[in-house]
C-alpha cells in the first residue's frame, strides 16, 4: 500500500539472498566490543524523534539528560497527534512536525528514533537509512506479518553504511556479557534449554481498547490516515490508536512487545543464529474487552543442534519464573544483582556454585550511550539489525503459529518460513 502524499522508496530484492547468507549470517554476527563514548571527545549527535507517545517521551527524557552532558542535540520531534507534538517540543525545545519525512529532510539530523507503532518501523527505518540517517528503532524491529521487512531493513542499513540499534535496552545490562563469557568458555557444557517469562496483570492502558483521550480528533488534532500508513484502512477507533499493541494490524501483542526483551539476550549470550522451528499456544482467557491479542502466550523455539527456548508472556497473572540457561554441565540462573552458576552433579561436575554480580546495570541511557558510541566508531552496537532479524524470524513464526494453529520451520538456506 503506498504511503500518503508520496511513494516511500523501497529496496530491491536483487541479491538479497546472497547478501543475507554472507554478511548477515556470518561475519556480521560476530560480537564486537561495544564502543565507549566519552563526553569530552565525542561529537554531539543531532537527533530527531519520530513518535512521541509514552515510549517516545521516555526517549526524550533520556536524550535531554544526554544533551545536558554534551552528547546529544534534539532538533525535531514528530507525531501525528498535536497534543503529543506540543508535549514533546516543550520537553525538548525542538521543532515539532507531523510527517516523519520532514525530519528525514533535515540535513542537520544525524540520527532518528523510531518510536512509532510496529507497522511503521520498517518503512521509516528504511527511509531513514536511504536519507543517510543512523537509526535507533524501538522493538520489535519490524511488524510481525511480513518477514521480508526484516530482510529489507538489514539490506538498507548495510547498503547505506548506517548504524542501527534496536530498542531492547536491557541488552546493555552488563550481566549478559558476563554470562556470555562463561558460556563461551564452556562453563555450562552443551547447551540444552533456556527459559524466560514476562508476566503482568491488569488492564494496562497501552493494552486496553477502552483507553481514550477525547482530545484526539481525526481530521482536527489527529492525522488518522497518516498514522495508519501501510496498515489496512479502517475507521478511527480510540482503542486502536491508544492501545495498538492489542490489534494484529499494528502489533503482535505480547509475543512482539515482551519477547524481544527476553529472546534477544538469550540468542546473543548463547551465540545462536536463526531458529529451526517454533510453535505457539495460549489464548484470551480473561480480557474480553475488544482486544484481539491473547492474554497468555507461550512460545517454544528450537535451534539447530539445540538448545530449545521456552518463553511465556501474559497480561492476567504476574507470577514470573526466572530467566535460566541450562547446559549438560551446569545451569545459569539470572536474578537480583546478577546470576548464579550451579553445577550438574549428575554430569560429574564437582565445581562449587558461583555467584556473579553484574558489572554494569542496564538502562535506557546506557543503551543510548552504546548507540552514540557506535555512531562515532561506525561499529555495530549491542542490539544491531542482524540480531534483530534473527529474533524477528522466531517472533514471526510464533505469531503465525498461534493464529494458524501450525508448527512453523525456517529454511536457513532459502531464508523462508514454511508450515509443517
Amino acid at each position: 500500500m503506498p504511503l500518503p502524499e508520496r511513494e516511500m522508496s523501497g529496496t530491491s530484492d536483487m541479491n538479497r539472498r546472497g547478501f543475507l547468507k554472507g554478511t548477515a549470517t556470518a561475519a556480521a554476527l560476530a560480537v564486537s566490543a561495544p564502543a565507549v563514548i566519552r563526553a569530552e571527545t565525542a561529537k554531539r549527535v543531532t537527533v530527531g524523534v519520530i513518535g512521541c507517545g509514552a515510549m517516545g517521551i521516555t526517549h526524550l527524557n533520556a536524550l535531554v539528560d544526554l544533551g545536558n552532558k554534551g552528547l546529544v542535540n534534539v532538533a525535531a520531534v514528530c507525531d501525528v497527534f498535536e497534543n503529543r507534538q506540543k508535549a514533546a517540543t516543550k520537553l525538548a525545545e525542538a521543532k515539532a512536525v507531523k510527517d516523519f519525512r520532514r525530519v528525514l529532510d533535515m540535513k542537520d539530523v544525524d540520527a532518528v528514533v523510531v518510536a512509532t507503532p510496529d507497522h511503521w518501523h520498517a518503512p521509516i527505518t528504511i527511509a531513514a537509512a536511504e536519507a543517510g540517517k543512523d537509526v535507533y528503532c524501538e522493538k520489535p524491529m519490524t511488524h510481525w506479518k511480513d518477514l521480508n521487512d526484516a530482510k529489507k531493513v538489514v539490506e538498507a542499513i548495510a547498503r547505506n553504511k548506517r548504524v542501527m540499534q534496536v530498542g531492547t535496552n536491557g541488552l546493555s545490562d552488563g550481566q549478559y556479557e558476563q554470562a556470555a563469557e562463561k558460556i563461551a568458555a564452556g562453563a555450562l557444557g552443551k547447551l540444552i534449554r533456556a527459559q524466560a517469562s514476562d508476566l503482568r496483570n491488569g488492564p494496562i492502558g497501552c493494552f486496553s481498547p477502552e483507553t481514550n483521550d477525547p482530545a484526539a480528533q481525526p481530521g482536527k488534532t489527529l492525522d488518522w490516515d497518516l498514522w495508519l500508513g501501510p496498515a489496512p484502512k479502517r475507521p478511527y477507533e480510540p482503542g486502536r490508536y491508544f492501545a495498538f499493541r492489542s490489534f494484529w494490524d499494528y502489533s503482535g501483542g505480547v509475543c512482539t512487545d515482551f519477547f524481544p526483551h527476553l529472546l534477544t539476550p538469550l540468542v546473543k549470550m548463547m551465540g545462536l543464529k536463526f531458529p529451526k522451528r517454533a510453535v505457539a499456544s495460549g489464548g484470551r482467557y480473561y480480557w474480553n474487552d475488544g482486544r484481539e491479542i491473547p492474554d497468555v502466550f507461550n512460545l517454544s523455539i528450537e535451534y539447530p543442534s539445540g538448545p530449545s527456548i521456552y518463553l511465556v508472556g501474559g497480561l492476567a497473572n504476574d507470577t514470573n519464573f526466572p530467566m535460566q540457561i541450562q547446559g549438560q554441565q551446569a545451569t545459569l540462573t539470572f536474578g537480583g544483582a546478577g546470576f548464579t552458576l550451579d553445577p550438574q552433579r549428575a554430569a560429574a561436575n564437582q565445581a562449587e556454585p558461583q555467584e556473579t554480580k553484574r558489572d554494569r546495570p542496564g538502562s535506557l541511557e546506557e543503551h543510548w550511550k552504546d548507540f552514540l558510541g557506535s555512531i562515532e566508531s561506525r561499529k555495530r552496537p549491542r542490539s544491531h539489525e542482524v540480531l534483530g532479524y534473527q529474533v524477528m524470524v522466531a517472533l514471526h513464526m510464533g505469531v503465525r503459529s498461534f493464529l494458524e494453529g501450525k508448527v512453523f520451520e525456517f529454511d536457513a538456506g532459502k531464508e523462508q518460513v514454511r508450515p509443517l
